[in-house]
Order: structure tokens, then C-alpha cells, then sequence
């Protein structure tokens, strides 16, 4: 079948697409809201239909939910028209899927506009606001952006505004409204969304440390702990991985493997990338590196849970030999500076 030329995909053939897609059932009240000769017109074009591109449907359908999405005449349409568009044609995962991206192409992200200023004109902004307050703005933020100007704010408020960050899970739309308008700043879109959505949490806070120097790292940990000490061994716990080993230095990591127990080591090694698992085997001697060779060929298969524990015994290792001063361990984005 040839494909249809552009100058036959009119408002009819569009409509016909959805109507088609949307099935007798669903498209009988809406005809009873149109015209006979809207419905004659629409009913020739279903008629005529036979083979649609799946892309151009695709293309109809997003047009004409987003229409109906961003069209906020009572009775017209709105996101929970198109929610429940969306969920009539595609099965709930596909329909997860385009909600999401609906959302996203309606409507701006909240504080949109502080994604273009610099983390001094930022700092200058809210550096005066209660830390939650702080916090909200930072948690919105790219997280290179919301780090410049966490390291930026006096010592004693960074702790309290990680904090916060780490502990924040659902936030209300109309929480973050309130936060807009106590910056003062017009609003240049409308919070589309009425359910809570996640903002901050552990994830964008370990980011955002993880791009500060050590010092920061160190005084954020202290004071994240003083307020709440499982949240800072969380933070901890996270802020290397076990496949950084891939970049700790030989003598660093020899000592470590010292430390470390050959059934913990070689459980840990289990499913690692082949430049973890390389690194391990040359900094160890000839004979220690065949034995743990042939202890990963006798061991087999092995529960994910048992590696991550072995894996997690590793690192607590490492951080107590960096924080003993015994190692030296880059974790974070910054670089420490030498003195003589």
C-alpha cells in the first residue's frame, strides 16, 4: 500500500485514526456529541482506512492528547482527560510511559529558571531562607548546579539542608508552590500535576556530595549525623560503590586486600566487571591470585545478596583504613589540594 501523502492526513483522517484506535465502544458517546455531518465525514474516513503507519498514529495520538491535555476549558479536556485517553488505547506501562512525556512537554520543571543563573546569583537568592526552604529549591536543581552552591552556604546550614534533602520523599505540588512564592518569583508555567510527586531523597543528595571537596564531604557527614546518624551510614554506604576499587591506586589497594578475608574476596568478585576483577588480580602475589582464580571456578553460583554482603564488608574496610589516614581514597568530585 503506498504511503498516504501529507495533504491527505486532513483534521477527518486524524480523527478517524483515533476513533479507530479508540474502538465502537469507547467512540459511540463521543459521536453523540457531534453532528450528523461531522459523523458522516469522520465514519467515511474510518471506512476508507485500511493499513495505518504505526509512527503517523502514533504522531495523531500524542497531538491529540496533548491538545486535550493543555486545553483547560471546563468540560474540555485536561491531563486527567488524557490520563484517562491514554489508558484507553495503550496497555498501562505504554500508557506510564507517554503520561510521563505528556507532562514533561506541557509543563516546566519548577524552578526552571534558576537552571540558567550561576550558583552565586542562587546563593544570593536563598541563602536567607529557612534551610527547608533551601533544600526544596536545591532538590529541583542539576545536581552540579545545587553542589556549587550547597559548598557555597555557611557551614553550620549545609548539614541541615542535606539533611533535609536526604529525608525528602513526597512533596505536594501546592507545597512547592508556596516555596515559589516565598522567593517571590512569577511563575512562567502551571504546575500541571495534582498528586505528590518525589523530589530529593538519598539518590541527588549522594550526588551532590559526591561532587564536593573532602573537607565539605567531611563537615556535611559530620553534621548530617549529629541529626540523624542512619541516614549519614546510608550516605556513607553509598558514596563508593565497590566497583570504584577499578580506581584506587596499587599501594592503596594492597593494602586494603590485606584487610580483607579470600572467602570475602573472591565472593565479592563475583559478577564484577572485567577491569574490578583484573585490578584485584595484580595486586596480589602470583600465588595468592591462582588460589583465588580457582576458589571463583569451585564456587559457582552464588545469591546476588551474599556478593553485595561480601562486597559491603569491602568497603566498610576501606572506608576505615581512609578514614585512619592509612589510605588515600578520591570518592567524591573534588580533589584534595597538597600542602608541604
Amino acid at each position: 500500500m503506498p504511503p498516504i501523502r501529507p495533504e491527505e492526513i486532513t483534521p477527518a483522517y486524524k480523527a478517524a485514526v483515533i476513533v479507530a484506535q479508540l474502538g465502537p465502544a469507547a467512540a459511540r458517546p463521543v459521536f453523540a456529541q457531534l453532528p450528523n455531518d461531522d459523523i458522516q465525514t469522520i465514519a467515511g474516513e474510518v471506512a476508507r482506512l485500511k493499513e495505518v503507519d504505526p509512527t503517523l498514529a502514533l504522531e495523531i495520538i500524542r497531538e491529540f492528547i496533548t491538545y486535550a491535555a493543555s486545553t483547560r476549558m471546563a468540560g474540555s479536556g485536561g491531563l486527567d482527560v488524557a490520563r484517562d485517553l491514554l489508558d484507553l488505547i495503550f496497555d498501562p506501562t505504554e500508557a506510564d510511559e507517554m503520561f510521563e512525556q505528556l507532562v514533561s512537554s506541557i509543563a516546566e520543571a519548577p524552578f526552571h529558571y534558576m537552571r540558567k543563573m550561576d550558583s552565586s546569583q542562587i546563593l544570593s537568592f536563598i541563602k536567607d531562607e529557612h534551610p527547608q526552604i533551601i533544600a526544596v529549591v536545591l532538590a529541583y536543581l542539576p545536581s552540579d548546579l545545587a553542589s556549587s552552591v550547597l559548598c557555597s552556604l555557611p557551614d553550620e546550614v549545609q548539614g541541615s539542608v542535606a539533611g533535609r534533602i536526604g529525608l525528602m520523599g513526597r512533596v505536594n505540588p501546592d507545597s512547592v508552590r508556596l516555596v515559589e512564592s516565598v522567593l517571590q518569583r512569577k511563575m512562567s508555567n502551571v504546575l500541571v500535576t495534582t498528586e505528590s510527586s518525589y523530589i530529593g531523597g538519598l539518590d541527588p543528595l549522594i550526588s551532590i556530595i559526591q561532587r564536593t571537596d573532602r573537607q565539605t564531604e567531611k563537615v556535611l557527614l559530620e553534621s548530617i549525623e549529629e541529626r540523624d546518624p542512619k541516614l549519614a551510614e546510608n550516605i556513607r554506604s553509598h558514596l563508593f560503590l565497590f566497583e570504584d576499587i577499578a580506581k584506587v591506586d596499587d599501594r592503596s589497594l594492597q593494602l586494603i586486600l590485606r584487610e580483607v578475608s579470600p572467602q570475602d574476596l573472591a565472593m565479592s568478585l563475583k559478577g564484577v566487571s572485567p577491569e574490578v576483577h583484573a585490578k584485584v588480580l595484580r595486586n596480589l602475589s602470583t600465588r595468592a591470585a591462582d588460589m583465588l582464580e580457582e576458589e571463583l571456578e569451585l564456587m559457582g553460583r552464588v545469591r546476588r545478596s551474599s556478593v553485595e554482603e561480601a562486597q559491603g564488608k569491602i568497603v566498610a574496610v576501606i572506608r576505615r583504613l581512609d578514614e585512619k589516614g592509612d589510605i588515600e581514597i578520591s570518592i567524591g568530585g573534588g580533589e584534595d589540594d597538597f600542602v608541604s
